[in-house]
């Protein structure tokens, strides 16, 4: 089998293709021929070695992909060879309130990730990809679309007839707009250029702002709410963002951190959040059950994942490049991982 590794340490210097023995799974185990994998701004975090001492080479990057059941253990009954499945981005999370040693268990870092011809997962920790997409699309689902949804679930789900603000337009933000549409909700969108804006109307979203031309978008948002505010927004920014959004967001309204594209480190006026009631609720993915509702969500509505370009396995680190450079509206994915794999 062929995986691509940082080997001596992280940057695109060190991420090497190698060779090896296909793994084979033990009892309870499947081994997954994969097909495609999909790129998240963590991976660009863990490619600069900034992921923290818990994440260390040598590691197989990326942890969304997509793939079909070659092989399986003796006692793995709830799936069949030819089965397309996903692992789940937490592979020992399967529901309820996150265990006490939840970072142990992610793909991509500290566990090997899917930048591989072949990988074997827990059968436990797998879910069944929707008939309607394809391996890429679903390759953008474990982390990226399952953390869109937990956004529009918690700490209570998303109801028909609110206003979401949703920042950027990365794969969190895109998968978040169609599930806002299809739960009846209203969406408003920041972007940072007018060609940009003009690709996330495409996408459905009511309301694109494009925060090159709109320096306070949060007075943008409160009279396109009646001056009221929204009712949640989806900070995928991070610290330059943070203030904005909690003054776009409604009395009593939420706030979901979710990124930290923009800093780690943001100063608050307190006033604005204490004594307008609001909550601040971070999100980090979600659980196998929760990918499993989402994914019940994605059929019913025939939603299909953006996509904004594929790279062939053999060329995967230009997929890094690709999501450094912002490249396109979409999910910057990896594919044809079969071809003369061996």
């Amino acid at each position: 089998m062929k995986y691509w590794s940082f080997t001596e340490g992280f940057g695109l210097e060190n991420l090497a293709l190698k060779t090896g023995a296909r793994p084979r799974p033990g009892p309870r185990d499947v081994l997954l021929e994969m097909h495609a994998a999909s790129l998240n701004y963590r991976d660009l975090v863990v490619l600069r070695g900034q992921h923290g001492r818990m994440v260390q080479p040598p590691l197989i990057p990326l942890s969304d992909g997509a793939g079909v059941i070659v092989d399986k253990g003796s006692d793995v009954h709830d799936f069949k060879i030819g089965d397309r499945v996903s692992p789940a981005f937490y592979q020992h999370w399967q529901g309820g309130p996150p265990p006490a040693d939840l970072e142990v268990g992610r793909l991509g870092g500290p566990l090997d990730g899917v930048l591989a011809t072949y990988c074997v997962f827990p059968a436990s920790s797998l879910v069944s990809i929707p008939s309607h997409l394809t391996y890429e699309e679903a390759a953008t689902l474990p982390c990226a679309g399952v953390t869109a949804w937990s956004a529009l679930s918690e700490p209570s789900p998303l109801r028909p007839g609110e206003t979401v603000l949703i920042l950027g337009t990365g794969g969190v933000a895109l998968l978040a707009i169609a599930l806002a549409k299809a739960c009846g909700a209203r969406t408003i969108v920041t972007t940072s250029s007018a060609q940009r804006a003009e690709k996330i109307r495409d996408f459905g979203a009511d309301i694109v702002i494009d925060r090159s031309q709109e320096e306070n978008w949060a007075q943008r948002v409160r009279a396109e709410t009646g001056g009221l505010g929204c009712d949640r927004v989806l900070e995928l920014g991070g610290a330059a963002t943070l203030g904005q959004s909690i003054k776009a967001v409604r009395t009593g309204g939420t706030i979901i951190l979710i990124g930290n594209v923009t800093g780690n480190n943001a100063e608050l006026f307190l006033p604005l959040v204490l004594t307008r009631r609001l909550t601040l609720h971070s999100v980090s993915c979600g659980s196998r059950s929760a990918f499993e509702a989402m994914n019940r969500a994605l059929a019913l509505h025939e939603i299909r994942p953006a996509i904004a370009k594929t790279i062939p396995f053999d060329r995967a680190p230009e997929a890094f490049q690709a999501l450094e450079h912002n490249d396109g509206v979409g999910n910057i994915c990896v594919g044809s991982y079969q071809e003369g794999s061996g």
